[in-house]
């Protein structure tokens, strides 16, 4: 488990706003430290600064809930916090108390804040309770100062990873692992979810702009950046340094933003001012967009670049034809892997209002396009195998064995789960009643070709006005007996693990086909990789696709030796792939 370096208690005071009001930290301040993930040379660190850090575990808007779990950085360090909304009668609290609990871990290169969610949620309930409307005071910290102790760092452990099998066999880490929310994620998400992944891949700044609660959105940022983490381990490319999850970012960490070095990050925020930000990121992702998807916004520099006021824009953009053969694999496998996950609403009825049926027709209206691209992608680019499956229904199924070793991995349920609503819950994590047979196969967002359907909630806004598409990115509790949650995590883990692999696959046969098309001459870097149609097709990628092009140049950018590529798109070249010649 990664060891923890300080642990401290955050609040909001009426009149001098966020503080951090108690703190501890290991050995005073001074101990045996890595001074980099990448440079495990010992050094000494005198002090630990905690400057700020009450401004990422107390984000603008939490005050909404009751509860949370929030990820963060501080100085590279990752942590984790535990908040609270308290009712209280004091003058000037305005009928509640806004605190969060929260430790920061050691350097490491895979750190793991997510396996002291569990004990971390206990000691928060623990110490309230105690103490209960009233102030804390230093003998409400006993209790803490054990947790810290036992979980303080004493020697340096550099956090290796092995294999996913490994990292996900840890029975801690079942119901709190960032990873293990992939396949549902990709399920609310869709297609358009590839475009992350690529950005992520090819080592973009990506913000995922969200509302309270944020747990489900920082659990997004590690989940996607999983998705290539092996395959950055593998091939390190120009960055040696890997891709950054920065967890819960806000407006006193806009400045570190450019500060990041070239190896890409991801983070969350609640601040709207980001949205009037876009130089600091490359590809802006909105929770809040009222629709059935998220919003997916590319940051553009204006050209030519203005004396005064914002040098780049925000465009809307959507998944690409030719990500239609990779998201046809994903979606064979998260069909294998659809199971009931949880829901605290299990077996309550619900009857659609005239508003939540006409919240449903416009979701089916975007599925059903969504649904168009992906057959006529498929159709016009020749991708995916088409193949009946084991059940006599047709299905795409990836190369390889489907069975992966999930030897040692744990079934052990923790006291306290926490989920993410999985398919046939419906998109709020319980069942939508009378929808149409029509409309439920109509709301799936995998191909039309795979004969299943999602059943979302009618309405896209709730009575809040909270858009329904984040809300389905929460997480949830349930009890069910234990024969059948060991079976249920079993089968989502299998799942996990093969959609882990699929991306794996999917990125490794890229940068491999990429490097094999790179000229053999001795001239020395940089070096220019002049593409065909047929060097793009070869690569899965459209030769008349703008962002299939930008791709393509960031991979060769941070794959191949920062090499330049030329895409070759004349009528001659065009013409030439469709007749077969090179």
């Amino acid at each position: 488990m990664s060891k923890t370096v300080a642990i401290f208690h955050a609040t909001f005071h009426p009149t001098l706003g966020n503080i951090v009001d108690w703190s501890v930290k290991a050995s005073d301040g001074k101990f045996l430290y890595p001074t980099h993930p990448s440079d495990f040379t010992l050094t000494v660190i005198l002090d630990l600064n905690l400057d700020n850090v009450e401004f990422s575990v107390l984000p603008s808007g939490l005050h909404l809930v009751d509860s949370d779990v929030v990820y963060f950085t501080k100085d590279g360090q990752h942590g984790v916090s535990i908040f609270r909304r308290r009712k209280t009668e004091e003058h000037g609290q305005r009928g509640f108390r806004l605190s969060a609990l929260g430790v920061l871990l050691a350097r490491s290169k895979r750190p793991r804040p997510w396996r002291h969610v569990t004990a971390l949620k206990d000691l928060v309930t623990s110490i309230y309770d105690r103490c209960e409307e009233a102030e804390l005071t230093d003998k409400h910290w006993e209790l803490a100062r054990a947790f810290f102790d036992e979980r303080k760092v004493r020697r340096v452990d550099n956090g290796e990873w092995i294999s996913w099998s490994h990292d996900l066999a840890n029975p801690t880490d079942m119901n709190s692992h960032p990873t293990l929310h992939l396949p549902h994620l990709l399920r609310i998400l869709g297609p358009s979810s590839l475009t992350i992944y690529k950005n992520v891949l090819t080592r973009r700044r990506i913000l995922i702009y969200t509302r309270p609660p944020v747990e489900a959105a920082c659990n997004l940022c590690y989940a996607i950046a999983d998705s290539c983490y092996e395959v950055q381990s593998s091939f390190p490319g120009r960055s040696k340094n890997p891709f950054a999850v920065l967890g819960m970012v806000t407006l006193s960490d806009l400045h570190r933003l450019g500060d990041v070095d070239d190896s890409g990050w991801i983070a969350c925020t609640t601040d709207a001012i980001f949205l009037e930000k876009p130089a600091c990121y490359d590809l802006l992702v909105d929770l809040t967009h009222s629709g059935p998807r998220p919003e997916f916004l590319v940051s553009k520099a204006i050209d030519p670049p203005p004396q005064r006021g914002p040098t780049h824009r925000l465009t809307s953009t959507r998944f690409a034809w030719s990500d239609v053969k990779l998201w046809n694999e994903l979606d064979s496998i998260l069909g294998r892997g659809h199971d009931k996950c949880c829901s605290e609403n299990d077996g309550e009825p619900v009857t659609p209002t005239t508003a939540s049926r006409l919240g449903l027709a416009w979701a089916d209206v975007w599925r059903v396009y969504e649904d168009a691209c992906v057959v006529c992608a498929g159709l016009f680019m020749g991708f995916g195998g088409w193949r009946p499956n084991t059940n006599g229904m047709g299905a795409v199924a990836l190369d390889g064995d489907d069975h992966l070793n999930l030897s040692g991995l744990g079934t052990a349920r923790t006291h306290e789960s926490s989920y993410v609503r999985n398919l046939g819950m419906g998109i709020e994590g319980r069942p939508s009643g009378n929808t149409s047979t029509r409309a439920m196969r109509r709301s799936s967002a995998m191909s039309w070709s795979s004969g299943r359907a999602t059943v979302v909630n009618a309405s896209s806004v709730d009575e809040l006005g909270i858009p329904k598409m984040q809300q389905a990115l929460s997480t949830n509790r349930v009890d069910i007996q234990a024969g059948d949650e060991g079976r249920r995590l079993d089968h989502h883990l299998r799942t996990t693990l093969m959609v882990l692999q699929g991306f794996h696959a999917h990125a490794t046969r890229q940068i491999s086909v990429l490097t094999a098309l790179l000229p053999t001459s001795d001239i020395v870097s940089p070096r220019t990789l002049y593409l065909n149609p047929k060097g793009m097709m070869q690569l899965d990628l459209s030769p008349l696709s703008t962002s299939d092009a930008k791709h393509v140049e960031w991979l060769a950018r941070e794959y191949a030796e920062d090499t330049h590529v030329v895409i070759r798109r004349g009528w001659r070249d065009l013409l030439g792939a469709m007749l077969g010649y090179t």
